[in-house]
This record gives C-alpha cells, sequence and structure tokens, in this order.
C-alpha cells in the first residue's frame, strides 16, 4: 500500500448515531423477550393440532426446504433449551402445519404489530372502506358548501 493510502485510512473515521436516537430506545430493556411464550404456544399448539411431532418435523422440512428432525422440534418447544429458539424463518410452516397464527402474535408481542386472520382481515377492509366513505363524505359536503358561497 503506498503512503498516500495509508495516510487515507488512517484519517477515517466512523460516526456512529448516539444510543437516544434510536426507536428502540423508547422500549423497556427486556420488553421484547419472546422465547417463553413462543415456546409455550408452541406446545400447546403441537399438543392441539394433533399430529405426532415427527410429522410436524416431516412436513416443516418439506415446506421449507431445510431438514429438520424431530429433535430440533423438541428443542424449540422445551422451557429448558433458552438456547434453541425457533428460527424465524420456520414461523409461516409452523403457523399453516399447527393451524395456530398466535406463534406470529407471541412472536411479535411488543412491537405493536398485529396479526389478522383472513376473517379478521375481513373486518379490517370494511372498516377501512367505512372510513373512506366518511372522508369521501366530508370532502363533498365541503365541495357543496363552497357551491353555496
Amino acid at each position: 500500500m503506498s503512503n498516500r493510502k495509508q495516510r487515507l485510512a488512517e484519517r477515517r473515521v466512523q460516526f456512529t448515531l448516539p444510543l437516544s436516537s434510536l426507536p428502540s430506545q423508547k422500549l423497556q430493556a427486556g420488553s421484547l423477550r419472546t422465547l417463553e411464550p413462543v415456546q409455550d404456544i408452541l406446545n400447546c399448539a403441537l399438543k392441539v393440532c394433533g399430529l405426532s411431532r415427527d410429522v410436524v418435523a416431516e412436513e416443516v422440512s418439506r415446506l421449507t426446504g431445510h431438514d429438520v428432525s424431530v429433535h430440533q422440534i423438541n428443542h424449540w418447544a422445551a422451557p429448558s433449551k433458552e438456547d434453541r429458539p425457533v428460527p424465524l424463518h420456520f414461523l409461516a410452516a409452523l403457523i399453516v402445519i399447527t393451524g395456530d397464527h398466535s406463534l406470529a402474535q407471541a412472536a411479535l408481542a411488543g412491537t405493536g404489530l398485529h396479526i389478522l386472520t383472513p376473517d379478521e382481515t375481513v373486518y379490517y377492509e370494511i372498516g377501512v372502506m367505512e372510513a373512506e366513505k366518511k372522508e369521501q363524505a366530508a370532502a363533498r359536503k365541503e365541495a357543496w358548501d363552497k357551491l353555496k358561497r
């Protein structure tokens, strides 16, 4: 490396954002810890779905293209295995297989995001249409008021 390049490299400084400017600083420490709720719900979902964990592992493997063993499923659901959380890229498959969308709700707890089922989505869309109707009615009323002046 030439002397010029070396001097340039020595003068480079990386600026960091102050922690107080991060949106996450508004949250309480540990408020996004979702390991235990996800494990509890996964345990319940596995019991309620009526499938053996072997079948669940085979289906997760088939749907995701990753080899998943029954041992991995057991580790994800075991309360004593804090070092083995459910990988996010398997969450969708587990929801489809078990039919329990509360896994995603537990994973997102504390973020302010909500999961809607297909049935709930219809109600949401109706609400959006009603809000749009109110806005259009207000705009129409304003336009009529301008004409009357």
